[in-house]
């Protein structure tokens, strides 16, 4: 932990506020500015881990707007709900055969891997086949539940 790097009141709080503002909304240079200035304002230090690039961020107009952004989630979410079910819970009630048959209702590698990734199962990054992440969700799956067993004993 000591290769944070400590930011008082003042340009650099200012920049590394400023910097992420611009990269992660569509606020204009002026609402920008004024943001940076109130969190400056309301915080006396703070201990970064990751200062943002020195490059300039692209301007507001080329940045997504709000609503843009909210509407691409929207539609993300309507493609595919990772919570669609608790492979755990499955897994205890079902057993292997019933979380597999409950995966194949899942198409894509991708779909699996925002499905793994939500329920906080550990697959293999080199995996590339649905049925391959799949088996990989099912172990995993079966892994997570043992440790739970063993850990309430």
């Amino acid at each position: 932990m000591s290769n944070g790097r400590q930011l008082w009141p003042g340009d650099n709080m200012r920049d590394f506020f400023r910097a992420h503002i611009r990269r992660e909304t569509a606020l204009d240079d002026a609402d920008t500015e004024r943001l940076a200035d109130a969190l400056s304002k309301a915080i006396n230090r703070m201990l970064v881990w990751d200062m943002p690039e020195a490059h300039p961020d692209k301007p507001a107009a080329e940045r997504p707007t709000p609503l843009a952004q909210t509407a691409a989630r929207h539609t993300e979410a309507k493609a595919f709900n990772p919570y669609l079910f608790s492979a755990i819970v499955v897994l205890a009630k079902s057993g292997r055969e019933g979380l597999l048959k409950r995966l194949q209702e899942i198409k894509s590698a991708e779909n699996l891997r925002t499905f793994a990734e939500a329920q906080h199962v550990a697959i293999g990054p080199k995996l590339k086949r649905p049925e391959d992440i799949r088996k990989a969700i099912v172990a995993a799956a079966e892994q997570r539940l043992a440790d739970r067993k063993a850990a309430a004993s």
